[in-house]
C-alpha cells in the first residue's frame, strides 16, 4: 500500500529575485550570465507579471542550484537580491492565472494544455506550457518573433532557434509547415520543456533541443530566430549570419527600443538593412536575405 509519506519529495527550483534600475538591467545581466546565470526573466511595467516599480525591473534569474543561488544573492545584496524557490507545479499553477487563449498573427492560436479552444478554420492550435523555462508568448519579445514565424514560416523550411526557452517559437514553425527544427539553450531545464512542448504538439520527430553553443552547430537554416538579450546578440553575430541560408531569414529580439541601431552594426555583413518591429519598449529586427529559396 502507498501512502502519502511514500511519495517522492517534490522538486525544488532556486531563483534570485533582484530589484534593478532599469538603466542598469543590460550591465547588470551581462554580469550575472558570466556568474552562472541560466535564464533571466525581466519583470517590468509592461510585463503581465509586473516588476518592482516603474522605474525599476525585477530580474528572475534561473540558476543550477542553491549554492549559485546564495552567492548570487550575497554578490547583489544592494538590490535587495533574495531567494526564491519553486516548488513542483507551483510555477504551472502560477502561470495558469495568467496565460489564456490568446491570437497571435494571422494563423496561430496560442493556448496553455488547461484550456479548451475552438479555432477558426485558417487557424493552428500552438499548445504551450511554460514549466521551468521562458517563454510562453506572453512577453513582447517573444510575440515580436512569433509574428515573424506566423507571417513568414512555410512548408519545408528549416529552423533554428536560439536561445528556446519553452520551444514556442521553433514549435510555432513546425505546426505552420517548416520541416525540421534545432533549439539551442543554455539551461538544460529549456531543453527539456522545449522538447515536452514539441511532444505536446506532435512535432517531436522535427525537433531536437541541446544545451550546444551556436558557434557549433553547421549547416544554414531557412528561419534562424534569436531571441536573447542584446549584448549576446552581438557578441553570437558572426555565428548567426552564418547559419542564415541564402533567402533565408533571420529574426532578432531581446532588444530594448534604442539599442536596435548598435545591435544593427554587428550584423552589417548580412548586406541587407533589417526591417524594425515594436511592441512597448522592445524592437525586433528582421533581416531577409538575398538569394536563391532556403531548402529544407
Amino acid at each position: 500500500m502507498t501512502t502519502a509519506t511514500d511519495a517522492p519529495p517534490l522538486s525544488r527550483y532556486p531563483y534570485v529575485h533582484l530589484d534593478v534600475p532599469t538603466d542598469e538591467v543590460e550591465l547588470i545581466s551581462s554580469e550575472l550570465w558570466e556568474q552562472g546565470a541560466q535564464g533571466i526573466e525581466e519583470r517590468d511595467a509592461t510585463t503581465i507579471d509586473q516588476g518592482a516599480s516603474a522605474t525599476v525591473t525585477t530580474l528572475v534569474v534561473s540558476v543550477p542550484d542553491d549554492a549559485v543561488a546564495a552567492a548570487l544573492a550575497a554578490e547583489y545584496a544592494r538590490f535587495g537580491a533574495r531567494v526564491e524557490h519553486v516548488v513542483g507545479d507551483e510555477w504551472r499553477d502560477a502561470w495558469k492565472q495568467y496565460f489564456k487563449p490568446t491570437r497571435v498573427g494571422g494563423r496561430i492560436l496560442l493556448r496553455p494544455s488547461w484550456e479548451a479552444v475552438t479555432p477558426a478554420p485558417h487557424e493552428t492550435v500552438l499548445t504551450i506550457d511554460p514549466g521551468q523555462a521562458f517563454g510562453s508568448g506572453i512577453h513582447e519579445t517573444t510575440r515580436l518573433v512569433l509574428m515573424e514565424v506566423d507571417r513568414r514560416a512555410k512548408v519545408g523550411d528549416t529552423i533554428l532557434d536560439v536561445g528556446c526557452g519553452s520551444g514556442i517559437l521553433a514549435v510555432a514553425g513546425l505546426l505552420l509547415g517548416a520541416e525540421r527544427a534545432i533549439c539551442l539553450d543554455i539551461d538544460p531545464l529549456a531543453v527539456d520543456v522545449a522538447n515536452e512542448n514539441a511532444e505536446r504538439n506532435a512535432v517531436a520527430s522535427h525537433l531536437t533541443a541541446s544545451t550546444q553553443d551556436v558557434r557549433e552547430i553547421s549547416g544554414q537554416f531557412s528561419l534562424v530566430l534569436a531571441n536573447i538579450q542584446a549584448w549576446v546578440l552581438k557578441e553570437l553575430a558572426e555565428a548567426l549570419m552564418q547559419r542564415v541560408a541564402p533567402g533565408g531569414v533571420l529574426v532578432l529580439s531581446g532588444v530594448l527600443v534604442g539599442q536596435e541601431d548598435d545591435v544593427a552594426k554587428s550584423f552589417t555583413a548580412l548586406g541587407v538593412e533589417p526591417q524594425l518591429s515594436f511592441e512597448n519598449e522592445w524592437v525586433a529586427l528582421t533581416y531577409v536575405l538575398a538569394g536563391a529559396e532556403a531548402s529544407p
